[in-house]
């Protein structure tokens, strides 16, 4: 869980505050943790500006993308494959034929049904006409109606002879060839399956190893991301938290909400319990790949316009708490009120106003940065040559309250 400071655009000409933060999650909640330097780094104080920021708490995860929708297609029908018209990265639509199998011995089937229910209709109405007994006539109904079942059959079985995709998309997989006998042994339908008998298509967070199907085809289009959680950080999470997400390799951020939360713990190799969490990208970006890793920030609490100050820059005074800040080139100690202590920010509720300068302390550290952790920065802004803070989600992003 870790939290981030987004300044306003007017701070931007200020020196940034240097700190390296860790959050510690213990029983699912936070206590923020200062680095200290090692006997080799030194501690140089430096002027730093009163910002007005926003604060947010972030839930982190790794997760993997997956296409928003998949269909894993096979034949429900018995034959030998004679079309396939399409290979993999083809791009398809609703409906497109994928592949075909001989329908020489279904087209068959579908004649003698068709044959078999003439002949039993004809029959019943001759019992009609002739007033033969109920018994006769009721025998001949569930006769009828019997062939007219085996001839929906056929003609199902016919139209399975081509394997149709369900969705848009991009073919993911071949794993039939031209002459392949296929066995006809449908997969299981989803209840968003359509298309052709046989296939099956799935939702949001499919794997993306190699499947037994015979054709799968994906959406490129629409994503989602598979992470989990653990249980301390469970309860902070709903449908509908916003989230920050950096595909695997990638310096750009995109975005997404959280779709699904699971309340059933799934397996883990380190013993401890984790709960699958989904998250839908926002929009359609571009360069993503199915399993591909993807770090996720799901933004649990925002709060807008705190007035802070470096934590360090904080002290104690004759029993008041002061900032050391800076007037006509000289230290002042100016008593201050403050509220609540975001690890390296500290928020000023009197005394201070944004723009003020105030002496902190910059830590130089020679690679004492601490592992396990989950980093924070400051967005306090920049000076020449400075870093101004984390880069601000598309308008209407953020404001997502737990």
């Amino acid at each position: 869980m870790t939290v981030r400071l987004r300044p306003h655009a007017f701070t931007r000409r200020h020196t940034i505050i240097g700190a390296v933060i860790v959050l510690l999650v213990v029983g699912g909640g936070g206590a923020w943790v200062v680095m200290r330097p090692t006997s080799s780094t030194a501690a140089a104080p430096t002027v730093v500006s009163v910002t007005t920021s926003t604060i947010r708490q972030s839930v982190s995860a790794t997760g993997t993308l997956e296409p928003a929708h998949r269909a894993d297609l096979t034949f429900a029908v018995s034959g030998t494959v004679t079309s396939l018209p399409v290979v993999v990265g083809d791009t398809v639509r609703a409906g497109a034929v994928l592949a075909t199998v001989d329908t020489s011995s279904l087209e068959t089937a579908v004649t003698s049904a068709q044959a078999s229910v003439g002949a039993t209709q004809d029959q019943l109405t001759a019992q009609q006409d002739a007033g033969s007994s109920a018994v006769q006539i009721a025998s001949t109904q569930a006769q009828l109606a019997d062939a007219q079942a085996k001839l929906a059959d056929s003609e199902t079985a016919l139209a399975a002879a081509s394997m149709t995709s369900p969705i848009a998309g991009t073919v993911a997989q071949v794993n039939i060839a031209v002459g392949d006998k296929v066995g006809g042994t449908a997969s299981a339908s989803s209840p968003s399956a359509s298309g052709s008998a046989g296939s099956s298509s799935s939702s949001a967070g499919a794997a993306s190893a190699s499947s037994t199907a015979q054709v799968v085809v994906i959406s490129t289009t629409s994503w989602v991301v598979t992470a989990s959680v653990g249980s301390a950080d469970l309860p902070q999470l709903k449908k509908g938290l916003q989230t920050e997400i950096t595909p695997s390799g990638s310096a750009t951020k995109i975005f997404g909400t959280v779709k699904s939360v699971g309340i059933i713990a799934s397996s883990s190799s380190s013993g401890s319990a984790t709960f699958p969490v989904t998250v839908t990208v926002t929009g359609s970006p571009k360069g993503l790949y199915a399993g591909g890793a993807a770090d996720v920030s799901i933004i649990v609490r925002q709060v807008e316009n705190v007035l802070s100050v470096p934590t360090n820059a904080v002290h104690t005074e004759g029993g008041k708490t002061v900032v050391h800040q800076m007037k006509d080139g000289a230290q002042v100690s100016t008593p201050v009120k403050v509220g609540t202590t975001y690890g390296a920010v500290t928020q000023i509720l009197s005394g201070l106003k944004a723009g003020d300068k105030v002496v902190g302390t910059t830590f130089r550290l020679g690679g004492n940065r601490p592992s396990g952790g989950t980093g924070t920065r400051q967005g306090g802004g920049s000076g020449p040559g400075g870093t101004g803070g984390v880069d601000g989600p598309p308008p209407g992003f953020g404001g997502a309250g737990g």
